[in-house]
């Protein structure tokens, strides 16, 4: 089979479109893929702030320093692969040490 190959993420993304409740689910996928492999390692999606924001958590100030620099461009695919405006930002946090 040719063609482009599917992520993990977007195969969940995929198979989940069309079952009600799987939104959290849904954004998850779209977040990891919209990060990639390396950076979706090292920092994770845990939900949406009441402001409509992702929250997101790095495992270090670095990563998390990182994923603010690409705000845009992440907040941009994710809502290019849900087909409509969910992510108005970024909220990114540090996790704790341990966590």
């Amino acid at each position: 089979m040719r063609g482009r190959r599917k992520t993990i993420a977007t195969a969940l993304g995929d198979a989940l479109s069309a079952r009600p409740g799987a939104e959290p689910a849904r954004l998850a996928a779209a977040f990891a893929e919209a990060c990639g492999p390396r950076l979706a390692r090292e920092v994770s999606y845990r939900g949406v702030t009441r402001e409509g924001r992702l929250l997101v958590l790095a495992r270090t100030e670095a990563w998390a320093e990182q994923v603010r620099l690409l705000e845009a461009e992440l907040c941009r695919k994710v809502n290019e692969r849900l087909g409509r405006p969910v992510a108005g930002g970024l909220d990114v946090r540090v996790r704790a040490p341990g966590a």
